[in-house]
């Protein structure tokens, strides 16, 4: 395959494929929890004229944490979005190391974001959210276990790569 026919589109299959579709589970159930809880605050308070206070501040965390796990399917279909412009230009050995090192740019990215997360998460244990007696630590908890499984795909990702940029070397070198 010559620089020019380099495939940049992502694979039919993820990288990093598991039988139950960890992270969609996840983002499924967060999704339809944060859609009950809206549909609630919406009825609650159009229809029966009280509000639940305590909902708009669950559904901000709630939103936070699709995010992260919407992050997480991301990085196991190596999906992420980023500037492709120099892709088409590049030998496949050029090529295979930049998307090589992309993937480790981001797994410290993700690591580091990991460390926080929980670092934060030790801190908090006696901070409650303001409108429900929940510590922030739960919070940070959830969050530190999403950036963990994000961690995971992110090395087989890199795997992934590795093996890409050894097949594109052999292929040139052949």
């Amino acid at each position: 395959m010559s620089s020019s026919e380099v495939d940049t589109s992502h694979s039919d299959q993820p990288v990093a494929d598991l039988p139950l579709y960890t992270e969609e589970v996840i983002s499924l159930v967060i999704f339809w929890g944060l859609a009950v809880l809206l549909f609630a605050q919406f009825f609650s308070r159009y229809a029966l004229d009280a509000s639940l206070g305590w909902s708009e501040e669950l559904a901000r965390y709630l939103l936070i944490l699709l995010a992260f796990s919407g992050a997480s399917i991301a990085t196991k279909n190596d999906a992420h979005i980023g500037v492709t412009l120099l892709h088409r230009y590049l030998p496949d050995t050029v090529l295979s190391v930049l998307q090589l090192c992309i993937a480790s740019l981001n797994l410290a990215v993700v690591l580091l974001l990991m460390g926080y997360a929980s670092q934060i998460g030790l801190a908090l244990p006696l901070y409650t959210l303001a409108s429900l007696p929940i510590s922030m630590s739960w919070f940070y908890g959830l969050i530190t276990l999403l950036l963990l499984l994000m961690a995971s795909r992110s090395i087989l990702v890199m795997k992934y790569r590795w093996r890409l940029m050894r097949q594109a070397h052999m292929t040139e070198v052949a």
